[in-house]
């Protein structure tokens, strides 16, 4: 939208046109322009002014801005059952040790979602060592990669069960992985995390991940205002209503 002034303050007299844009236009401006070296500086100046906006919105840092998603919670909530059902079928079907099959199956999941194993991930978003990368995933993610874990387990006590009680290799299970991601069923689903991710990632927190910088779009009014706007929620106050259930899904952080 374009304007006229005259005589506004900080606006010297030859200015008699300004372009004008809200907050969500001038956030997506920042995301678009990222093909020559002024654009980037452009778009690094226009991103530094968002994430100081939404910091201040947010009550502090955006690594947890999905947080303030009210769908966030009950799905973390819900899709730890799922992860159980993984977390169960690699420790009893899977053969190597625990703590390493674990982390080598995970990886492989979040490569086949979102072409990322959780090392990159964290690099990307500047996690620290003690930090948990699910903590940080979007609803509509957290959904989706429970859904795959959900899944792979599946298969994998099926698979176990067709080879004689045998536990499978992480090459089995590799293969299990791919034949999932590679499911009609599942590709909307993926691509939806893919983009939901890429795009908010960006928008909110300012973290580019390269490996998926074909599903990036605009923020959508409506995501913005489920972070930043009036649909969000006060997460301390969430904490505070559910803070039986977060001890014990900390506690099955700890066991894990």
């Amino acid at each position: 939208m374009r304007l006229h002034f005259d005589g506004d303050i900080n606006v010297p007299n030859k200015a008699r046109k300004l372009g004008i844009f809200t907050f969500r236009a001038f956030l997506n401006i920042g995301m678009l322009l990222t093909e020559s070296e002024k654009a980037k500086q452009l778009r690094t100046r226009i991103l530094d002014i968002v994430i100081a906006t939404i910091n201040g919105r947010a009550g502090g840092g955006t690594k947890y801005i999905n947080w303030r998603d009210r769908d966030y919670l009950p799905t973390a909530i819900k899709s730890e059952n799922y992860r159980k059902n993984f977390t169960q079928a690699v420790g009893k079907y899977v053969d190597g040790l625990p703590t390493y099959k674990y982390e080598q199956i995970t990886d492989l999941i979040y490569k086949a979602v979102f072409r990322e194993n959780a090392r990159e991930y964290r690099v990307v978003l500047r996690l620290q060592n003690e930090e948990n990368v699910r903590h940080t995933l979007y609803a509509e993610v957290l959904l989706c990669i429970s859904s795959f874990e959900n899944g792979v387990a599946h298969q994998i006590e099926k698979r176990y069960s067709e080879n004689g009680n045998k536990q499978l290799s992480i090459e089995e299970v590799k293969a299990i992985i791919d034949e999932l991601a590679a499911v009609p069923v599942m590709e909307p689903f993926i691509n939806d995390a893919r983009s939901k991710m890429a795009s908010r990632d960006v928008a909110f927190r300012d973290a580019w991940h390269g490996n998926l910088a074909e599903y990036l779009r605009a923020v959508t009014p409506d995501e913005f205002d489920r972070f930043i706007g009036d649909a969000s929620v006060d997460f301390d106050n969430i904490l505070e209503a559910n803070r039986d259930v977060l001890k014990r899904l900390k506690q099955a952080d700890d066991e894990e």
